[in-house]
């Protein structure tokens, strides 16, 4: 069997995400305890700059898509999260990507402005009307201050995209990313074949020059690398989690 960790390979996440509006969505409030139930289906997720050292604790992290970008894998089958129980809980002490804790919110990008809206899943269960100790995302018409909290965070998530692109450039730029495919053999004899993306060539980094690797130092780049090569010891993880 053959898996791609490509984001392509994931369930859909968000499946009606409509700008926040203050008489559309009064009601609705947000349950930080609703769980992930809704990334059963995210085999790998996109990861940022900022989150490499924790992912690489307990994820593999590699490079795929059509811009290259860093992901951290989730499971070892098309539209499998094997860090989501059947309770819709997340595997105790396993880092859970910004990607999927940023759900059920999301910044779109308005072609005509040019600028970010602020959108929501309204078919997301984190937005109920009903839940005890869930919070209002609007209080006498304006945004409440778990809106507040959330687009700090969406900005923090685009910042991080704009320095893990610049890295992935650099990554590019020194030819550094070389295609990789890793089999695994589970507990009942079956044999998984992931492929479709890429990990960084470790001998053609350690041949870095030594200005370019100072350069990189400085921006923090050789401690992503590092991280990056570290994480191939989590395949064993995913592996021990698929039984």
């Amino acid at each position: 069997m053959t898996t791609s960790p490509q984001a392509g390979a994931n369930a859909p996440m968000f499946a009606q995400a409509r700008a926040l509006d203050p008489q559309r969505h009064a009601h609705l409030r947000f349950d930080r305890q609703a769980g992930y139930a809704f990334a059963r289906g995210q085999t790998a997720v996109p990861l940022v700059a900022t989150e490499f050292a924790m992912a690489a604790r307990d994820l593999p992290i590699v490079f795929a898509g059509e811009e290259q970008m860093p992901m951290a894998v989730l499971g070892l089958r098309n539209a499998q999260n094997l860090m989501v129980d059947d309770a819709g809980r997340w595997r105790p002490s396993r880092y859970i990507p910004a990607h999927l804790r940023r759900y059920p919110f999301i910044l779109q990008e308005d072609p005509a402005s040019q600028r970010y809206a602020l959108c929501v899943d309204e078919d997301a269960e984190h937005l109920r009307s009903s839940a005890a100790d869930a919070q209002p995302l609007f209080e006498g018409g304006q945004p409440a201050p778990v809106v507040g909290e959330m687009l700090q965070f969406l900005g923090e998530l685009q910042a991080g995209l704009a320095m893990t692109r610049d890295y992935v450039a650099a990554l590019r730029a020194e030819n550094l990313l070389i295609p990789r495919q890793v089999a695994v053999d589970l507990q009942g004899g079956e044999r998984v074949t992931l492929d479709g993306f890429l990990v960084v060539d470790e001998t053609r980094f350690d041949q870095l020059p030594d200005a370019t690797a100072a350069a990189w130092m400085r921006k923090g780049w050789l401690a992503m690398t590092y991280f990056h090569l570290q994480s191939r010891l989590n395949w064993g993880h995913l592996v021990t989690l698929a039984g």
